[in-house]
């Protein structure tokens, strides 16, 4: 236990003052005795609430430490953590986190592990069953296995740190006394598993990808699959310059949608528009700065409450000093992204293929058997029990083949099975930690293929003014001719076929214009490009907007320059599709009042994703309109194959898509339509329907239907909390797609940075929440303002307002 010195003060939030605001507006709600019932409840939880606050000032005994150590926090909590070496700082960060962000933690490794139901109950049980059949705590534990001593070392220090932490507040996170429940202590393996959420947060945990594009090869004609495969040529945004193919529209004699009749061509009542979470980053070299290079890094995930990251600035003596500051993961004992004052770095997600998705051919009257090319195998069943709270254990039985577990079936009924580098314990790893000391953009760049997270685009600039990018990260190497499709159990070579080098990892360093971008799209061509896949990436719209802002930037480039690009809400993208409603509009015959006022409604565009506009939400709306109903038309035929399958339109769709409306193909036209215009009449009625919020056009804008949202995990379950537990709701500029400032109501930019290394103090930094975890702290909400009206907040901490001291 951590023994806590009487000397000590706790995060002082308002708990005499935090629930009246609220309190009031929920006795409303009830009358008499069940107010007062509920009245007392939330009293008994304030004063557990209270309890748990962290201490930040004073002093407390941390075992452990080697020598003295402190957390000094500034006005709005960001601490600066101090200690003699690595390892100390490791068991002080590891403190920190656990003060602050335990139940987060705790819902990091049981998302990853499928352990959410010891803690929720039956409910959480399908989410469960899903996530455990990729055995992540065991994949973890082999992972801390094969660590090195020094590495084992740190964790551990990390851990102790963690667990006394949570041990010395004075009363467990009140998220547990909801709950009902105890947290439990931290481990080496939970560390490991908090990469673990990241890999299923940013890569196709199921292959659903390589199983569409199987379908659809399996389905269509040859011509017709190219076509719906290729991508936006015009959107592209290579940092090399080079761009993808044309599409090739096929002709009638290759297919001929007009003669196929029954065909399901509408888009499902239930369809879900797919979100993909990315980032931007980018980076600018000293020959445009006129001294150390610039990089920037905004990542686009799911908000929460608390956020997903946590900022700190580490310092430590010894005899390999650091001074690194960022944001760091709770549960995690590294500096992701930030600065270290000889480089700073970036990620954003690369979409590259890091699985293959083998069919198992089935052997007739042995469900467990398949065939390969060298005879028959087994799939092996794995029992994994699943604690329930309240509820007896399931057993779930997990199959598994030697390239990974089965992850469900394809469109014929076959089992699939998923080879994914996440599966690898080799394939996650400390070697983020280097990052810390590399003194060069070269040696950053030599490190990327060495860290053990899920595959990244790293994008680096140093103090030098050199800036460079690489892949981040193992990329397996492929089959060429299988590539982004499901391979059969039975060819004679399935999965993967080793891993790439690290010297064969595509990179650039210094390129002759000075600028480097990536945003989720495809960053370079020819054979790089082959080597990282494409699973799903982006098209190059947001990465070309990007590129345009750098290139007519002002020089000098600084830090703060980047700010103006990272909240760049032009509607670039959707200029043609205004002009296309606009051409649709003016061809209707009838000329009554409705459709003068549509006529008003698309007049008053204003060329931005601005929270005040209508005609960019009603654009927006008849563009996915179209796009859902030429798609759907366009695969009809695997639809009718595989009917209960959920399709997915990918984002490289907008290629084909343009294509057809510009050529207006009859034989790509569903008999049902007499004509294009017909199609594109049907997307705007469509179009035209109000959401909810709404009642009339001119008044329905974007900023009603993407106003942002940002909950506490427990809010939905608990409403009468949730004004305490959420950030208020707001509306802001921004919208999902193709364009820097990606905003959607419940993802977009977790952070925003801007630096160039060796000169932070001029760097800034936006989080859409606090460093607390607790409400009651007044840390809970400081930064969420300034990230709404993007206004520059310091880089680095501020001077201490508080300081905890820490003693061996």
């Amino acid at each position: 236990m951590v023994e806590v010195a009487r000397t000590e003060a706790r995060a002082s939030g308002p708990p005499g003052a935090a629930h009246p605001v609220k309190l009031p507006r929920l006795l409303g709600a009830v009358g008499g005795f069940l107010a007062l019932g509920i009245f007392l409840a939330m009293a008994g939880l304030a004063a557990l609430m209270s309890a748990s606050l962290p201490s930040i000032a004073g002093r407390e005994r941390l075992p452990g430490l080697q020598a003295s150590a402190s957390i000094e926090r500034d006005a709005a909590g960001v601490p600066t953590l101090r200690a003699a070496d690595r390892r100390d700082l490791a068991r002080v960060l590891g403190y920190a986190h656990g003060q602050d962000r335990f139940f987060q933690m705790d819902l990091l490794r049981r998302a990853a592990a499928g352990e959410l139901s010891a803690l929720f109950g039956p409910v959480a049980l399908p989410a469960d069953r899903k996530l455990r059949v990729h055995r992540f705590r065991q994949v973890a534990h082999a992972a801390v296995s094969g660590l090195d001593p020094e590495s084992r070392a740190l964790l551990e220090a990390y851990v102790d740190g963690v667990n006394a932490g949570l041990a010395s507040l004075g009363s467990r996170p009140f998220e547990y006394w909801v709950l009902g429940s105890v947290p439990k202590p931290w481990n080496l393996e939970d560390t490991v598993l908090c990469a673990h959420a990241m890999y299923l947060d940013l890569q196709d945990a199921s292959g659903h990808g390589q199983l569409q594009r199987g379908l659809l090869r399996a389905s269509l004609p040859a011509a017709a699959a190219r076509f719906l495969e290729s991508g936006a040529p015009e959107w592209d945004a290579a940092i090399d310059g080079s761009h993808g193919p044309e599409p090739v529209i096929p002709g009638a004699n290759d297919y001929d949608l007009r003669s196929m009749h029954d065909l399901p061509i509408e888009p499902p009542v239930d369809f879900v528009r797919r979100v993909d979470l990315g980032s931007n980053n980018w980076a600018v070299a000293g020959v445009r700065t006129r001294g150390a290079a610039v990089v920037a890094n905004d990542m686009h995930l799911d908000y929460r409450v608390p956020n997903i990251w946590y900022r700190a600035r580490l310092v430590s003596g010894g005899p390999a000093p650091i001074d690194v500051t960022g944001v760091t993961l709770p549960g995690s004992l590294a500096i992701v992204a930030g600065s270290n004052g000889s480089i700073a770095w970036g990620f954003t997600n690369s979409y590259g293929q890091y699985s293959t998705l083998i069919r198992l051919e089935p052997v007739p009257n042995d469900p467990t058997a398949y065939r390969t090319a060298h005879g028959i195998e087994h799939l092996v069943q794995v029992d994994e029990p699943i604690e329930v709270k309240g509820a007896p254990t399931e057993h779930l039985a997990v199959a598994s083949t030697p390239w990974g577990p089965v992850v469900g079936h394809d469109w014929e009924g076959w089992p699939v099975a998923l080879q994914w580098t996440a599966h690898d314990p080799a394939a996650t790893n400390l070697r983020i930690l280097e990052l810390e000391r590399a003194r060069s953009s070269a040696a950053a760049l030599a490190l990327g293929a060495q860290l053990g997270i899920p595959g990244q685009n790293l994008v680096v600039a140093d103090r030098e003014g050199h800036i460079g990018w690489t892949i981040a990260g193992r990329i397996p190497r492929r089959d060429p001719e299988r590539d982004g499709l499901p391979q059969r159990s039975s060819d004679p070579q399935v999965g993967f076929q080793g891993w790439i080098a690290p010297s064969e990892q595509p990179r650039m360093l210094d390129p002759p214009e000075g600028l480097l971008w990536t945003a989720n799209a495809r960053v370079i061509g020819g054979a790089g490009a082959a080597l990282i896949g494409d699973d799903g990436r982006d098209r190059g719209a947001r990465a070309g907007q990007i590129a345009l802002d750098l290139r007519a930037a002002r020089t000098p480039f600084s830090a703060l320059d980047s700010l103006r690009i990272q909240l760049d809400d032009r509607a670039r993208f959707l200029e043609r599709w205004r002009a296309l409603l606009s051409d649709v509009l003016a061809r209707e015959r009838t000329r009554d009042a409705s459709q003068e006022s549509a006529q008003a409604v698309l007049a008053g565009w204003s060329g931005h994703a601005a929270a005040d506009d209508a005609a960019y939400r009603w654009v927006r709306r008849f563009r996915n309109e179209v796009e859902a109903r030429v798609f759907f038309m366009l695969v009809a035929p695997a639809r009718r194959r595989a009917p209960g399958f959920e399709f997915e339109i990918p984002s490289s769709f907008e290629g084909p898509l343009w294509r057809v409306l510009e050529a207006r193909p009859m034989h790509l036209l569903a008999a049902r339509y007499a004509d294009w215009d017909a199609l594109l009449r049907a997307a705007l009625v469509a179009s035209e329907a109000l959401p909810p919020q709404c009642r009339r056009l001119q008044d329905c804008t974007w900023g009603q239907v993407n106003a942002v949202h940002v909950e506490h995990p427990l809010a939905r379950a608990l409403p009468p909390l949730a004004g305490l537990l959420d950030e208020p709701v707001v509306q802001v500029a921004g919208a999902h797609h193709d364009m820097p400032r990606i905003q959607g109501p419940d993802y977009g930019a977790s952070e925003r940075f801007s630096v160039a290394p060796g000169d932070e103090g001029h760097g800034y930094f936006h989080m859409p929440g606090g460093e607390s975890g607790h409400p009651f702290s007044p840390f809970y909400r400081a930064g969420f303002q300034a990230w709404r009206d993007g206004r520059p907040t310091p880089f680095l901490p501020g001077i201490a307002q508080h300081t905890l001291s820490l003693l061996p």
